[in-house]
């Protein structure tokens, strides 16, 4: 880690030919209530809502085979089907490759911008599709990064194993280094103990006295200063949604090139992000199942 930046060498870019495509969508007791388009808007603002406006009037949100009104009241574990006819997909970092695997797991660097999974705007171009096509079928995820974080991420082979790593991840057995590079100089250790919550759509936020916030911790140790900027490796006690780069932000030490939460971010939940952040998984350890991993 040189010169106050993650190395993020010259990437390959992915590129699929537009296709149609059905995709299926559970409601989650969290959107029970919300009308059609408020839910749409809200859960995807990518279109906006002019555009969920029009795909709705087109017929192409439906419920047993039948358009739904933008007005319909959702209900919870209602399944919807978002019909397009010609989807165009971001393009993305495509540089994933194997780091280590056993007969129970599979550990890849992931570049970014790349989503782990289908979502949104992503379907093919997402880490899992890459890996299917690679020859790795029926892979469990058991964490997680932001599709602008690149860096180590770890999957199961099978069912077995993934129990396995997910209860090593939920017993806080398991450590996980990142680094960052800040805006601002960092002298001192941090640990920040703020509690996060989803705020709208893709963006969270954290703070001591919000309501049905979860717990979340991190440890953040300043490993070179200069210019007004500082390498940080942090240390996830726990694994919220965007929690490094909220609780860098609440420490008054934002990602200097994160577009939701850095100096000059967008937290309106309408600012696409589809570039990396300066923002790595170095390292995850779990001693206890042996899995041991750094870049």
């Amino acid at each position: 880690m040189t010169n106050l930046k993650i190395e993020r060498s010259a990437c390959p870019v992915r590129v699929v030919a537009p296709y149609e495509l059905t995709r299926k969508i559970r409601i989650k007791p969290a959107d029970a209530g919300k009308t059609v388009l408020d839910f749409f808007e809200e859960r995807f603002p990518f279109a906006g809502r002019d555009g969920w406006m029009d795909r709705i009037h087109r017929g192409w949100i439906m419920e047993n085979g039948r358009p739904v009104s933008y007005a319909d009241i959702l209900k919870e574990n209602r399944e919807l089907h978002h019909y397009s006819p010609k989807v165009k997909e971001p393009a993305v970092a495509s540089d994933v490759h194997v780091l280590d695997e056993t007969n129970d797991w599979l550990a890849v660097y992931k570049p970014a911008p790349l989503p782990m999974h289908q979502g949104g705007r992503y379907y093919k171009n997402t880490l899992f599709y890459i890996l299917k096509e690679m020859g790795y079928e029926n892979l469990k995820m058991v964490h997680r990064l932001d599709a602008v974080t690149s860096g180590v991420v770890l999957l199961a082979k099978h069912k077995e194993s993934a129990m396995n790593l997910r209860a090593a991840f939920e017993a806080g057995e398991v450590r996980k280094v990142y680094h960052a590079v800040v805006a601002g100089e960092m002298r001192e250790p941090i640990t920040v103990t703020a509690p996060i919550r989803r705020k709208r759509g893709f963006v969270f936020e954290c703070g001591e006295k919000l309501q049905g916030a979860k717990p979340a911790t991190t440890k953040f140790y300043p490993e070179e200063v200069a210019d007004g900027k500082t390498v940080v490796r942090c240390e996830p006690i726990t694994g919220r949604t965007h929690q490094i780069r909220l609780h860098l932000k609440y420490a008054g030490f934002p990602i200097y090139d994160d577009p939701i939460y850095g100096p000059n971010g967008d937290d309106s939940g309408q600012k696409l992000q589809n570039s990396a952040i300066s923002l790595r998984s170095s390292g995850l350890e779990i001693r206890e199942l042996g899995v041991r991993l750094s870049i």
